[in-house]
């Protein structure tokens, strides 16, 4: 069990972490050369992203026989997001997260992760393994081998022994559900899209409750299969090695606020919609990429199989497992529906609510209803 360690440091209210306060943290968990590395030597930089983010490096010093790393990845954890909120009940909590991170870098997947601590102020943090690697991007999955080792990268995780809690997944359809039901037709959601600009009205009057029923009843015939997913799956939580390893796999997955079991199909099919629904470009302009075709969704999907029997001692086909990606996809878009109605019903900055990118939420509602009636579950509604 990876235990949380008490550091005499506490962050400051106001302005930048100090490099002394980094070395002190480091210091606890990395070997001798962090120890007493000069703290005005460290090179920080701050990461985009919702918590705070960093990637120090010391320098090499003559004599430096130190085998620990130069380069590590420190993580603080900020509160509870509203959102976040909702599944808490589902949703690791940031010891059990940090124990996942740690079980998932120790079986040679992931990032090792050198040391959970809690600062003197009460903030929660890790200290990593620094990835030497890119985001992945929508481009990247159109390339056989990267597509293979995403969809084997998947698999894996879905599979993997973990320490947490096995909820039942019907949890997470009981809230969300209920959600989507106080959020139907509501006036305050109507008003909010109109202030912003858009009308989505269409959208907030879908009854999306009764539509996941549905699909998951479908799961339930087909025998769709579960496993520890991820849920929140851009690409930007899936890195590309620079320099792997022969042997290894190109890829790491990141960012497990949300594990939980569920269908695997999630993942899955969340994994297709995001190569399509990448929200904004370099310009700040609505990104358009090409989706993912049928064959490379079907190679994925016998890449995933191969990968899950070979962890579980199934014989599933890519068959299934593409039969079940394709519920899965509407179950992934309404995660994200389910996220911005979410926020939107709670933001009353207006000026908060401009920079959502409403046009492109509209769009993925019609690719819900255009799938949701291509898969024939509309029949005798």
């Amino acid at each position: 069990m990876i235990t949380c360690t008490s550091v005499p440091v506490a962050l400051p209210r106001d302005g930048p972490l100090t490099k002394t306060a980094v070395k002190d943290i480091i210091g606890i968990f990395a070997t001798n050369e962090w120890r007493i590395v000069d703290p005005e030597t460290l090179f920080l930089k701050k990461n985009a992203g919702a918590n705070q983010n960093y990637t120090i490096e010391r320098p090499k010093t003559e004599g430096d026989a130190d085998p620990g790393p130069r380069k590590v990845f420190l993580k603080f954890h900020g509160e509870l997001d509203r959102i976040i909120e909702v599944f808490k009940p589902l949703a690791p909590n940031k010891h059990e997260e940090a124990q996942l991170c740690h079980d998932y870098g120790q079986s040679g997947l992931g990032a090792k992760v050198y040391g959970f601590f809690q600062t003197k102020d009460g903030t929660l943090g890790r200290v990593d393994e620094f990835l030497d690697a890119r985001n992945l991007e929508p481009e990247d999955v159109e390339d056989a081998g990267i597509r293979a080792a995403v969809a084997r990268g998947y698999a894996a995780f879905h599979t993997m022994k973990t320490q947490l809690e096995e909820k039942p997944d019907q949890v997470y359809y009981d809230i969300i559900t209920r959600q989507f039901e106080k959020y139907h037709k509501m006036p305050k959601l109507k008003k909010l899209f109109h202030e912003g600009g858009v009308s989505m009205d269409d959208l907030v009057d879908y009854d999306f409750a009764s539509k996941i029923r549905r699909i998951t009843d479908r799961l339930e015939s087909i025998r769709g299969k579960k496993g520890w997913c991820i849920h929140d799956v851009p690409f930007m939580n899936v890195m590309v090695k620079n320099n792997p390893k022969q042997g290894e796999s190109k890829i790491v997955l990141i960012d497990f606020e949300f594990v939980f079991r569920n269908y695997r199909a999630f993942d899955i099919g969340a994994h297709f919609m995001q190569k399509v629904f990448k929200w904004v470009d370099e310009d700040g302009k609505m990104a358009t990429y090409r989706p993912y075709m049928e064959e490379e969704k079907r190679h994925f999907c016998e890449e995933y199989a191969e990968q899950w029997n070979q962890e579980t001692g199934d014989s599933d086909t890519g068959e299934q497992v593409f039969r079940e990606s394709e519920l899965g996809y509407l179950l992934a878009i309404t995660w994200d529906i389910h996220n911005m109605l979410c926020y939107v019903e709670q933001e009353d900055n207006k000026d908060l609510l401009n920079r959502l990118d409403l046009l492109a939420f509209n769009r993925l509602f019609e690719e819900f209803v255009n799938q949701y009636k291509r898969l024939g579950l509309d029949i005798h509604e």
